[in-house]
């Protein structure tokens, strides 16, 4: 039996509006010299065991700072067992991780970078290591007032500089601020569907496109999520938290464990492909889509992708080689 969302008349375009400041916590206001240090330690590959592998190998700018492998790679080159998540706009977050075990972004920096089958780097010897590269000195110095390189200020200036790592204007925000030329029409219907008869809007909700909360799809997997830390909660077994679809057609593939390679195919898992368990959302349920309406739901989920994207991508490669050079001891 198919059941759909109630398609909505006119949804109300001001919850899809971007705010204009990222939150900061006040431990760690954001400033110039902070962003500076924090932007050069996220492609520096000294943060690595072996020197050889950066924060940037896999949370790539070229990709919405995620990557288009299936599984995430520490420097080992082993296969981790979920998908490089986004930084994309991760400021906004109210839990950090896939399954949300960690509560603040200066409290999730580090934990890639001290995982041994991860960026593999001894914590205790990190500081130091820095401390010889005199460049470092200096950009401590400027971000924090002192000569202090410890892991407290590495987190500190990361936590800043990821926090800049926003998505741009789009072909929809650009509609929703009052271009009515800056959607076609096919994606306007697919608009109309994502927040009506999909039901897509249920979990990826605001202009983040996310609720922020965590969800049993049905996908096959025997990774419990969000169920891990939370044994007892019948829902949050295989749970993993919504992701943002700012820039999602430029990153497949999807899901935790990136296990379905096209916009395509996350669709037709919704439709008919996803495994009914007791722990599954009651947010999903089967639907059925034309295939006109299949090309529509995608062509509206490729509209929130940034309009600058490939300038962007050839500043961000032009900043990697400044930050490179500056960085040589």
């Amino acid at each position: 039996m198919f059941w759909s969302y109630p398609i909505a008349a006119e949804p109300d375009l001001s919850a899809f509006v971007k705010p204009a400041l990222v939150p900061s916590p006040a431990f760690n206001t954001p400033s110039v010299e902070k962003i500076i240090l924090g932007r050069a330690l996220f492609f520096e590959t000294r943060l690595s065991g072996g020197n050889t592998f950066s924060c940037a190998s896999c949370h790539q700018p070229e990709y919405g700072w995620t990557d288009r492998r299936r599984l995430s790679l520490g420097e080992t080159g082993e296969p981790r067992p979920r998908r490089t998540p986004s930084l994309q706009d991760i400021g906004w977050n109210r839990l950090f991780a896939r399954d949300g075990r960690i509560e603040t972004l200066e409290g999730f920096v580090l934990g890639p970078i001290a995982h041994p089958d991860e960026m593999n780097q001894n914590l205790d010897r990190l500081p130091a290591e820095l401390a010889g590269i005199p460049i470092y000195q200096k950009l401590f110095r400027n971000a924090f007032s002192n000569d202090a390189i410890s892991l407290d200020n590495i987190a500190q200036s990361l936590s800043t500089y990821v926090r800049t790592l926003q998505s741009t204007s789009s072909p929809f925000d650009r509609w929703v601020g009052g271009d009515p030329m800056a959607l076609s029409k096919s994606a306007k219907s697919g608009f109309a569907l994502f927040t009506g008869k999909a039901g897509c809007s249920q979990c990826h909700t605001g202009w983040r496109f996310t609720d922020q909360k965590f969800h049993d799809i049905g996908l096959e997997t025997n990774d419990k999520g969000r169920g891990k830390h939370h044994s007892k909660d019948i829902l949050m077994q295989y749970a993993f938290k919504t992701p943002s679809l700012r820039n999602a057609a430029i990153h497949p593939p999807y899901m935790h464990n990136g296990t379905l390679s096209s916009l395509e195919k996350v669709i037709d898992h919704y439709q008919t492909n996803f495994i009914t368990r007791p722990s599954l959302s009651p947010q999903v349920q089967y639907l059925e889509l034309t295939a006109q309406e299949k090309v529509n739901l995608v062509e509206f989920l490729e509209s929130l992708t940034d309009d600058i994207r490939h300038n962007y991508i050839v500043r961000s490669h032009d900043k990697i080689q400044t930050i490179k050079r500056d960085v040589k001891p």
